[in-house]
């Protein structure tokens, strides 16, 4: 059993409270009314009245009150399936945060200059699903696929080269991790690859074929300039020339057909991608079958209108002849 809203089980406390003023309502009565009368007076001042149908009406409404409360948590039980469907693509963003990225050839720095293409792009997708890995000397998946941009731009707002547990360039690592990030049994999903090139393991190829073979075509966008950028290596703490590596990225996006892209500081490109990437890429709608734990609180919801309903109809006055030998006022 599952409770959706648990922080209400405090309203049942109140219940609880209203049944304990409903059984002590006869020394109540007794007390505020020995105030005013004599107590021998109580059988004549309520002759009209039944304290029983009196008192179960008041138990009627209590009762009514706790199952409206209990509808009001959402209690879930049992398994049920159901079909769920969901239309556009799935997308994901392989992003480059090793330290060459923090070179200055495209102002402010290559990493903020890819952020800020990512960020174009998801001010334009409407029904797709977004995801967002990164990679350094290992790969990450920030992100998982999730049509809530807001949560995407949260974590792409957060990347930094300063966090990274291990320095390099690992492009392949970060391919391998994307075929496990696209839902299995699609075809046709998008990589979008954003990274200067330099990939100091040399298995991206190998996995770039591998993703071919599973349906994901690679887009690339290069970050930098092929004249390169002098950066201090954080390991060593030499200087070391940074480059673009446009063959590279070239040669991974048409192993999967896909297409690259240099990014510039207009940024026109992230409109080519996006054309070319609808273009290519049919939209689908995905159906599946999910087992998801049953909605129960209209069982609820529904005793306490019947409850109502009842309360309604009874009339508390005392019945000819039921009730002759009452000879003390109870609840």
């Amino acid at each position: 059993m599952n409770i959706v809203y648990p922080h209400l089980l405090a309203l049942l406390l109140i219940c609880a409270f209203l049944f304990l003023l409903v059984f002590r309502r006869r020394k109540r009565v007794q007390k505020r009314f020995k105030r005013y009368a004599e107590s021998h007076m109580m059988q004549h001042y309520f002759r009209s009245q039944s304290p029983f149908w009196l008192g179960f009406k008041l138990v009627i409404l209590c009762l009514a009150l706790a199952s409206i409360v209990l509808a009001l948590l959402r209690p879930q039980w049992d398994y049920a399936q159901k079909e769920t469907e969901s239309s556009g693509m799935d997308i994901v963003f392989a992003i480059d945060v090793s330290k060459s990225m923090d070179a200055q050839d495209m102002m402010p720095s290559r990493l903020m200059r890819a952020m800020i293409q990512i960020s174009a792009f998801l001010d334009q997708v409407k029904t797709d699903r977004i995801g967002i890995i990164t990679f350094a000397g290992v790969a990450t998946l920030e992100c998982p696929l999730t049509d809530d941009y807001g949560a995407v731009k949260i974590v792409l707002n957060s990347l930094s080269t300063d966090n990274i547990p291990k320095h390099g360039t690992n492009i392949g690592a970060a391919l391998k991790l994307a075929a496990d990030a696209f839902v299995p049994g699609q075809q046709q999903n998008t990589l979008i690859l954003i990274s200067d090139g330099e990939d100091l393991e040399g298995a991206a190829i190998k996995e770039a074929k591998l993703l071919k073979t599973k349906g994901v075509r690679i887009h690339t966008m290069g970050v930098g300039s092929p004249e390169g950028y002098l950066i201090t290596n954080p390991q060593t703490g030499q200087e070391v020339m940074s480059k673009l590596d446009e063959a590279a990225l070239t040669e991974i996006a048409h192993i999967t057909g896909g297409e690259y892209y240099r990014v510039t500081p207009g940024g026109e490109e992230i409109q080519l991608i996006l054309k070319r990437i609808y273009k290519n890429e049919e939209k689908r709608n995905n159906r599946k079958s999910v087992t998801v734990l049953k909605e129960q609180y209209h069982l609820f919801a529904g005793f306490a209108l019947l409850l109502l309903i009842l309360e309604s109809l009874i009339d508390p006055r005392k019945r000819k002849g039921m009730f002759a030998a009452e000879n003390s006022y109870e609840t």
